[in-house]
């Protein structure tokens, strides 16, 4: 069947029931986007569709139904939730203090203080102690080395001097 033919109102019935393949219903809707004749066609089998529907039961009086439980329900959640069997569960919800982001930033802090004030970031630079430090002409006329080789040259240092004590069978 071609793109621009009308479909006759058993395959709108087989559409609205989903009952076509999937290329075909593709060509079907393409074809409502643009056919008057087609849509008509369509809203009627859905209206066919609808009277074949079960009637639905009186909305009002099942909503009704459903709050009246609902807040006969409320108590008994709120009693639940005292017992000591809830208890148990909320404190395995509960992350223990040691596992606390916090705790964890605290430590950070800690450690890097504690190497800050025992001075060795300024041993690893391969800097004079803070009071030491002096500029001379000297200094300012040599070529400039970045920060970060310098960085790396004492990392790679670092992990040279702990690399042998490893492959000994040494603990670090």
């Amino acid at each position: 069947m071609g793109m621009n033919q009308h479909r006759p109102l058993n395959i709108w019935m087989q559409y609205v029931n989903d009952e076509l393949p999937p290329e075909e219903r593709e060509r079907c809707e393409a074809h409502l986007d643009g056919c008057d004749a087609c849509l008509e066609l369509y809203m009627e089998c859905i209206g066919q569709m609808a009277d074949s529907l079960p009637a639905l039961p009186d909305t009002d009086a099942f909503a009704a139904a459903v709050m009246q439980r609902w807040t006969e329900e409320q108590p008994r959640a709120s009693e639940a939730e005292d017992t000591p069997a809830n208890q148990p569960a909320e404190s395995k919800r509960r992350i223990p203090w040691t596992q606390s982001p916090f705790f964890h930033y605290a430590v950070a802090a800690a450690i890097t203080l504690l190497l800050m004030s025992t001075g060795v970031f300024h041993s690893l630079m391969g800097h004079p102690e803070p009071g030491r430090m002096s500029y001379s002409a000297s200094d300012q006329t040599e070529a400039y080395v970045p920060f970060s080789e310098i960085l790396l040259e004492k990392t790679i240092g670092l992990l040279d001097s702990i690399q042998p004590k490893h492959e000994r069978g040494g603990t670090r």
